[in-house]
Order: C-alpha cells, then structure tokens, then sequence
C-alpha cells in the first residue's frame, strides 16, 4: 500500500510494532538501535512512501506559526506556569499560542484538537489529557506533531508525551512524613485524573510498605467520581475529605495536589485542629497558594514551566524533522511549616 507525503512516524510506527521514538532514530540512522532494526523500520517506510524529513519537509511548507495549547480548565493554578512555559518558548521561534479549555470532556478535548488541526496551526500541546484509545481512529487522523503534557489517559500513549514522575514525588512527600516520625500518615485523591492518582497512590503505598507500616483503608480517601465536563474543585474536594479524613487516626496526611491540601486546611482549622501540631500536611504542584497559606505548606515541587518549555520545544524539533524523544522530568520536595514531628491530637 502507497501512502502520500502526509504518512506520519506514528503511522510507521504502529506498522512495525514499535515506539515512536524508535522509529524517529531509524530515520535519523541513530546508532542508539540496532542497524538491523534501523534497516528494518525503514524498509517499512519506503514502502510506505515516506522518506525522513518528508513530513517536517511538508509541514514547513505550511507553517502558520501558530499552535494549539489545550487545557482542562483555567481555575486550576497548576496549568498557570504550563502555560506560561509554552508562550515563553512560542515567542522565542515567533510563533502565537491559542488557548482552549475543555472542562475534563475527553470529547470536548478531541473536537478541539481536530479544530485545531483544520485550521492549520502547527503542533498541539494538550495538558492533563482525557483521551483514551477509544479516540485512536480520529487523531490518526491529524497530521502534525500532537505532544501529550502529564496525560491523563490510561492507555493513551498516542504520540509523544511530556510528564512528571508521580511516582517518586509521592514517595518523596511520604517519606519526609516518615522521617518526622509519622506512623499514621493518610491518602486524599481524586476519581478524574486517573492516571496520576494512581501513579501517586502507588508512590504512597510503595513507601509505607517499605518501612514496615499497615495501611488502614481508612486511611485512604478518593473522591467520588464526576461526570464528563464537570468541574469539581479541588479546594471544596479538599474540604469534604478533610471532614472525613479527621475521623480516622492520622497524624500526617499526604494530598493528591496543594488545592486539596489546601481545604484540607481550611477543615482543620474549622474543627480546632492546628497544623502541624495535631495534623501535618503535605500537597504536590508547588503553586503559588503554598506560600499564602498559613501555615505555609510543605509540598512535591512539579517543574511545571520547565514542562511547558519542553512540550514546546518538542514541537519545534518535530517541524525541523528532528529526534525526538518522551520526557519525564523529577520533581522534588520542598519543606515548609505544614509538617513537623508527630504530636498527640487529643491535646
């Protein structure tokens, strides 16, 4: 079968049963895989009709200097320093950034990105993405590079994707807890970002059963699942678990993000709990609400405009035909006042 110049790499790669990265290097002629396996893919790409660099070589010829940015939602802060990491590299190559929202609809999000593409933008960063593989047929559909910012698709791995270790950030938070000497620490979740809370959950169970610690169920806490499209916030989420979550016998809790964390908080300080005294609170993000609170909260650090940045800039290295490769980036703990050595809460 004969394709036109608008055969994709991952039109390739799904032909040869391999990842997009790796038929990117076979093109390139990397010696980071086999000559065997360099000839192989591009044996299928000739017969593909697709020759390396014909792609990048067909979008230049287009170029609007524009790309799409897709988001879930502007009122969460963590997508703010995303966003701003992507118009900062944008505006270095000349290029304009148009934003959308999708309010958590994986089918608002695909009908966005297809918007996008009939309008000639260039690329299509989509941040906290819904889209599973139920999408597949349609986004083969799209010819320009599509990048996949911290996805929250369980089977989703469509194109390239840009993230953040989850894993290690929750076992960072949950280790600083262990190391105050928290034996009882608690879990508070969210039902619609799949992905990363489980990712996290993970991170927190893994690091509690290597110090020898039983996890009560009790202790972990998911909020209950929302409908497509609806907009819970993570501070009233962060309110109703706190409520929920003072019933147990916790002295630590570690939150699934700083808004949650942050009604976590506003609960305890409603029902007389001072913090850290009888509650330490950890969050994940690192938005500008950490400082603001008091007391100011101890959280997991996400590089979030480095990972703006970097979507970005995989964008540009797609257009020029460029290796290109998925980034996971290490985020890290940063200690506050939220967090202190266990105290009896009956006091």
């Amino acid at each position: 079968m004969t394709y036109s110049y608008r055969v994709s790499i991952k039109d390739i790669a799904k032909t040869a049963g391999v990842s997009y990265s790796t038929v990117s290097r076979a093109l390139h002629d990397s010696p980071l895989i086999s000559q065997e396996v360099r000839e192989q893919i591009q044996k299928i790409a000739e017969s593909m009709g697709y020759s390396p660099n014909a792609l990048a070589q067909g979008l230049q010829a287009k170029r609007t200097n524009s790309v799409g940015l897709v988001i879930t939602t502007i009122s969460d802060p963590f997508f703010a320093d995303i966003v701003n990491g992507v118009e900062e590299e944008a505006k270095k190559a000349g290029i304009s950034v148009f934003l959308a929202t999708t309010r958590n609809d994986p089918d608002e999000e695909i009908k966005i990105i297809e918007t996008f593409s009939r309008r000639r933008v260039d690329g299509v960063i989509v941040a906290s993405s819904r889209i599973d593989t139920g999408y597949a047929n349609r986004l083969e559909q799209i010819h320009i590079p599509v990048i996949m910012v911290n996805t929250e698709s369980e089977e989703g791995n469509f194109i390239y994707s840009a993230s953040v270790n989850n894993f290690t950030g929750a076992c960072q938070g949950v280790n600083h807890l262990i190391e105050l000497g928290h034996r009882r620490i608690g879990y508070l979740g969210v039902s619609n970002r799949l992905v990363s809370n489980k990712q996290r959950l993970e991170g927190y169970l893994d690091t509690l059963k290597k110090n020898t610690i039983d996890v009560d169920p009790a202790w972990i806490i998911i909020n209950k699942e929302t409908s497509p499209g609806e907009l819970s916030l993570d501070f009233k989420i962060g309110q109703e678990l706190g409520s929920e979550i003072l019933k147990t016998d916790i002295t630590a809790v570690f939150c699934y993000c700083d808004t949650i964390a942050a009604g976590v908080m506003e609960t305890c300080r409603r029902r007389g709990f001072s913090i850290p005294q009888q509650m330490s609170v950890v969050g994940f993000d690192d938005n500008f609400i950490c400082e603001i609170l008091y007391p100011p909260l101890t959280t997991i650090h996400q590089p979030e405009k480095e990972i703006g940045q970097k979507a970005m800039q995989m964008i540009l290295k797609c257009l020029a035909g460029d290796d290109v490769e998925d980034i996971l980036l290490d985020p890290h703990l940063v200690i506050r006042e939220s967090t202190a050595h266990p105290y009896n809460r009956s006091n």
